[in-house]
């Protein structure tokens, strides 16, 4: 004889094993002057609950301000007009997700803790008029200039079960320490040459015929975003699916 109650059966042994996503949100501010090196914003790791729930996911939006102040002196013996020169300065970011000095904590599971750039600056064709040195280093004369750079944009980056590294660096108990900063890259060109004499290998301030790039000032700040993405433990899903398999049988 049919039992009518069996698609009622498999719906019951079946139902407890749908588990819905669900999220936890953090966001860490920053603001810091980026010529005295990298930062250690300290997170809220991802907590297991002793193996209830698992990391399916995590989620980095980087809200980033920049501010840069760019200084160009000549002490060449002749002046040099806009568009002889171009200089291209960038800034590239990077986050690592742990200290290599022990990981997440004194004595952690990993020296070589995993990171990624989560964006780039750039000042770019920077060119001036100068005139040729006047003897007085370092001062705002005629042959020097100052600029003045900004920006500000979002970068988010995203990681899943493809990017086991990540997942297992955000995820124990209590707090993370990362670091924050990067590295720049200057670039420089003559479009007209003014055929100064030669500097030697390792050109001496003021001394040598040259153009000399600084940054006096250049602060990076905003904020950091972390979304984690999670779900019961599939052992704890399978848990309660053989909970409603042996509430079946007992039925019967």
């Amino acid at each position: 004889m049919l039992d009518r109650r069996l698609p009622g059966s498999l719906f019951l042994l079946m139902a407890p094993t749908l588990v819905v996503a669900e999220t936890l949100e953090q966001t860490i501010p920053f603001d810091y002057d980026v010529n005295s090196g990298p930062i250690f914003p300290v997170i809220e790791s991802f907590d297991t609950q002793g193996g209830q729930r698992e990391l399916t996911g995590v989620t980095f939006e980087f809200n980033h301000n920049f501010d840069l102040e760019m200084f160009v002196e000549s002490t060449g013996p002749t002046a040099i007009n806009s568009g002889d020169f171009l200089v291209d300065f960038t800034y590239i970011t990077l986050y690592q997700l742990g200290t290599v000095d022990g990981g997440k904590k004194e004595g952690g599971p990993s020296n070589d803790p995993p990171f990624f750039g989560p964006g780039a600056f750039f000042a770019e064709s920077v060119t001036g008029a100068l005139a040729a040195y006047d003897g007085v280093p370092g001062n705002d004369g005629p042959d020097a200039f100052r600029r003045n750079f900004s920006d500000t944009f979002t970068v988010t980056q995203h990681y899943d079960g493809a990017d086991p590294d990540v997942l297992a660096a955000v995820t124990d108990v209590g707090q993370l320490t990362t670091v924050f900063g990067g590295f720049s890259e200057t670039f420089f060109r003559w479009i007209n040459d003014p055929n100064w004499p030669a500097p030697g290998l390792f050109p001496e301030y003021p001394d040598d015929a040259a153009l000399w790039i600084s940054t006096p000032t250049f602060r990076h700040s905003g904020d950091i975003t972390i979304t984690y993405e999670f779900v019961p433990e599939p052992a704890t899903a399978g848990s309660l699916a053989a909970l409603a398999l042996f509430a079946l049988r007992r039925r019967r």
